[in-house]
């Protein structure tokens, strides 16, 4: 009986030994499972928002603000062409507008519809930079403005509200880029359902 005690100490004994060597050779890895739901995601444990370049937001700097990723694809000549256009035209409207503000003073619906369409170029302008075209200058008025009267500017103001919807119907025809459609779609509706009403009412 004593003799099979001290064999079966001398096993537990030796089992105990080769335990502890490889506990203190074999590399430990105690990760907690936070840590683990941190990766790639700093804001407070939460997981990140973009594609985990960096710090897990896309965009390496924590602010959770992503980056301005280029176009996926350019413009074509004619889409590019077209943006130009647009600009040019909306400037165009923008410039008649002040320019009767400037003649027979800060009359209705020429303040507020001003208003848009520096709002309107604030927007082409921002997809000329998205893709990376060249914005044209505003060109100016080619000539003064001058009206008798505000019915006979208000009338020239229907006119350009035309032009300028019958502009995106043509630009839309060429154009394949979503965000740029987009855009042209929300400013020749602002036209027709916005500009263009009021400046018939007011005649």
């Amino acid at each position: 009986m004593k003799t099979w005690m001290k064999i079966s100490l001398g096993v537990f004994a030796g089992i105990t030994m080769i335990a502890l060597t490889a506990a203190l050779l074999l590399p430990t890895q105690n990760v907690a499972a936070a840590a683990i739901e941190r990766r790639g995601g700093p804001n407070n444990g939460q997981p990140g928002n973009g594609s985990g370049i960096g710090n897990g937001n896309g965009n390496g700097n924590g602010t959770g603000t992503p980056l301005q990723n280029p176009a996926a694809t350019p413009l074509t000549a004619a889409e590019a062409q077209g943006l130009q256009d647009a600009i040019l035209e909306e400037y165009g409207a923008l410039n008649l507008y002040q320019g009767v503000m400037d003649t027979l003073g800060a009359e209705l619906p020429f303040t507020q519809i001003a208003r848009s369409e520096q709002q309107h170029v604030n927007a082409l302008l921002r997809q000329a930079q998205i893709y990376g075209v060249e914005a044209p200058a505003n060109p100016g008025l080619a000539q003064p403005v001058s009206f008798d009267s505000l019915a006979e500017a208000c009338q020239a103001g229907v006119q350009a509200e035309i032009a300028d919807a019958a502009l995106y119907d043509t630009l839309k025809a060429v154009t394949t880029h979503t965000s740029l459609l987009q855009v042209y779609d929300n400013l020749q509706s602002a036209s027709l359902n916005q500009h263009l009403p009021a400046f018939e009412a007011c005649q």
